[in-house]
């Protein structure tokens, strides 16, 4: 490699990474794709939805077909603002479009950090290493099931290398490129992603002599990573909105819910040896269950524990930064973390075990030290067949030993399986490391040898467990089978049922059938609103609604369509048709139209408003319950409610109010929401606990509701004046650089 000039090096390392790609992804070469519990829940249909508001020309900031419709834009998963997802979607569609941005953003990651290894000085093969170990270890591959995660962290190398580039040479043009690729990671969707990649940034600047100097070093850094947040206010200001008005305003549910998914301590040896954490507790146990494989690979744990000891003074901080987000993972199983995850940001967000994934950066760049390091240790112990000879020896008494002595520990069962592992390939580094001849060449070879072991058991890996997880490209991407007995043109609600339990066996047979079950949410794919809906943040008033479960809750909210993994869930439903499997499509004849009038009124509390929706009595059809506005006591007359135009943003109602009334609409009650009667400008009430209300005089009269909220014009003011003030600073201070002096 030493011998190869700069271009050709690019070359070689560049088809290196597609054909390591290509093993790991094999079965994407015979036309299968990435499908795991998010992918299919949340990315297929919201990848469908962000397409079908393209098409039309409109930004999607609000979905009708999810919990009676809630804001889009404002969910940060969804990447409303993220070119990559833009270009994914359109270029490959909702479904192959996933795996298309996976597959990038793995390259990507990478890429970054093999470009951060090189400028901390690693050597080429060792910064190979270092990319490839956090592109393509098996955390990072499975963890496309939280593609957000994936797409922000893959951005880290970038970041680490514009931000030590400004803090050396502070200028416009690298404050303005670090400020575009943290925005980049903010708009990726994971906040917690860019919060550890902004920790890492200040703690890993280089440390100049003079300590006054690191102040001055860090000021451009904090600059730029200020500004992304600016430049990404149009994401950031909706979603806080919309956590304001979600389930999270509760702060005693939402503390119970921040410390849930926390890495064990079995899951953090899993990083270095595979199954260590096998069988997992219960899903909502001990364990944590968003990334589904902490596995980094034996030989990259260890050589990043190499890096972290013998690598040079500017690999400490990675180490520093390997060590406290490693800690940081564990939340509630170590108390020292429980107290830091309480304070702000940390306490913004829940599962800790997302930073484990910072975690796995710092040790992967480590790596590349750690296999420098080895190479340096070469020059000064000599090749010795006598010594590799017993390194193999005792590798193979290793592993013949393992069973028995790993049996008497207290450890998890698939322990045992997974410990011959690490035992193998560190067995076959030490042979590789005593056994090369002692040339002029030794320490390259060593890397080079070592190396190349490295990225083959990241292959490996992934055969050994099985990883990632695909499904055909037809059981994915095809029409629902219940799509031909759906009514036509589809007025009303379905309910899915999605929160039924699902058995762990299942899974698979779960995604490949979820779009013709319409199970969580790829109901949006078919253009049907429902009353449920899957994901976070929940609107504040969505989740009593949805896990009801009571007639009376389905007819208020319109549903007029039940699908089941069985029978229908009420006797009086009429059965339209059942699948081979026993799903079941059915129709309600009691539904309450999206939209209607009522001639009374009370303003109650939110329990009383709660009762007479889940009442079996069904009080709503005659008075409506508010949580603002006037009481209303007109005797009860056959007013109608018409929908006449109707979109994702938009809803016009003609109103035949035969006295004074309330038209009630069945729809989300949420902040952003502007209505107007007959061109003038109304109040929206809450009514009946969680939907629209409007004060309607006797009369036709038409019924305007929009959606402008104020967070997303904000929001949108902010980064292009943000974007705007870069580009002309950048600009002006090229033009006086431009001027001759004299």
């Amino acid at each position: 490699m030493a011998l190869l000039t700069p271009p050709r090096r690019v070359v070689l390392s560049a088809c290196g990474l597609l054909a390591v790609m290509a093993l790991v992804y094999h079965p994407v070469l015979a036309g299968q794709l990435l499908a795991g519990r998010e992918v299919f829940r949340i990315f297929f249909p919201d990848s469908a939805f962000l397409l079908e508001s393209l098409r039309a020309g409109e930004l999607p900031l609000w979905t009708p077909y999810l919990r009676l419709g809630q804001p889009f834009a404002a969910t940060l998963y969804s990447q409303v603002f993220y070119p990559p997802r833009w270009l994914a979607v359109l270029l490959a569609g909702p479904i192959a479009g996933m795996t298309v941005l996976h597959l990038f953003h793995v390259a990507l990651a990478a890429v970054g950090v093999f470009l951060l290894a090189r400028q901390l000085r690693v050597s080429w093969p060792a910064a190979m290493v270092a990319g490839a170990t956090f592109g393509l270890c098996p955390m990072m591959t499975t963890l496309s099931i939280q593609q957000n995660v994936v797409d922000a962290a893959a951005w880290s190398g970038f970041i680490l290398h514009a931000a030590r580039t400004t803090a050396l040479a502070p200028s416009a043009a690298n404050v303005a490129r670090l400020t575009a690729l943290t925005a980049l990671s903010v708009l990726a969707g994971s906040p917690e992603t860019t919060l550890w990649q902004g920790l890492l940034c200040l703690l890993s600047l280089p440390r100049p002599r003079l300590p006054g100097r690191y102040v001055a070093r860090a000021v451009p850094v904090a600059l730029g990573l200020a500004l992304a947040g600016a430049v990404a206010a149009v994401a950031l200001l909706p979603a806080a909105e919309f956590a304001m008005n979600s389930l999270r305003m509760d702060a005693e549910a939402f503390a119970k819910q921040r410390l849930t998914w926390s890495t064990s301590w079995p899951q953090l040896l899993s990083a270095v040896w595979p199954l260590a954490d096998w069988p997992r507790d219960t899903y909502w146990g001990q364990d944590q269950w968003f990334i589904l494989n902490q596995f980094l690979g034996a030989l990259p744990c260890a050589l990043g524990f190499v890096g972290a000891v013998w690598g040079p003074r500017r690999a400490r901080p990675l180490a520093v930064g390997a060590l406290l987000l490693a800690l940081l993972s564990l939340g509630r199983h170590f108390p020292p973390a429980t107290w830091a995850l309480q304070i702000p940001p940390f306490s913004l967000f829940r599962y800790p075990s997302k930073y484990f994934v910072g975690a796995a950066f710092c040790l992967s760049v480590l790596s590349g030290f750690g296999l420098d390091a080895l190479g340096r240790f070469a020059r000064r112990v000599g090749a010795s067949r006598l010594k590799a000879a017993l390194a193999f020896v005792g590798m193979g008494v290793a592993l013949a030993i393992s069973g028995p002595v790993v049996r008497r520990l207290p450890l998890r069962e698939m322990a045992q399986n997974g410990v011959i592992w690490p035992l193998l390939f560190w067995g076959l580094a030490a042979v590789i490391f005593l056994l090369l001849p002692s040339t002029f060449g030794r320490p390259r070879r060593v890397r080079h040898a070592v190396a190349v072991l490295t990225v083959l058991e990241l292959v490996a890996a992934h055969q050994f467990l099985g990883l990632p997880k695909h499904a055909p490209f037809r059981s994915l991407d095809h029409a629902s089978a219940l799509r031909p007995y759906l009514p036509q043109p589809f007025e009303g609600r379905v309910s899915a049922g999605i929160m039924e339990p699902e058995a762990t066996a299942q899974v698979g047979v779960i995604i490949e059938r979820s779009i013709d079950w319409l199970v969580p949410n790829r109901f949006v794919e078919e253009h049907l609103p429902a009353l449920e809906g899957y994901g976070a943040p929940e609107p504040a008033y969505s989740e009593l609604l949805q896990y009801a479960r009571e007639r009376s809750v389905y007819d208020l909210t319109g549903v007029t369509l039940y699908i089941r993994r069985g029978p229908p869930p009420f006797a009086d439903l009429e059965l339209l048709h059942q699948l081979e499997d026993g799903v079941t499509l059915s129709r309600s004849r009691t539904a309450l139209p999206r939209a209607f009038l009522v001639q009374q009124a009370r303003v109650v509390h939110d329990e009383e408003a709660l009762a007479a929706v889940r009442a079996p009595s069904q009080p709503f059809r005659r008075t409506a319950f508010l949580a603002t506005g006037e009481p209303l006591d007109r005797p009860a007359c056959d007013g109608q409610a018409r929908i006449v135009d109707s979109g994702a943003q938009h809803l016009e109602v003609e109103a035949e109010a035969c006295d004074e009334s309330y038209l009630v609409l069945s729809d989300t009650h949420y902040p952003g929401w502007k209505a107007t009667l007959d061109g003038a400008p109304v109040p929206i009430h809450r009514a009946n606990y969680a939907l629209r209300a409007v004060r309607t005089p006797t009369g036709t009269h038409r019924i305007r509701f929009e959606y402008h909220p104020w967070s997303f014009r904000l929001g949108l003011a902010v980064s292009l004046l943000t974007c705007g003030g870069l580009a002309a600073l950048i600009l002006y201070r090229r033009r006086i650089a431009s001027r001759p002096r004299g």
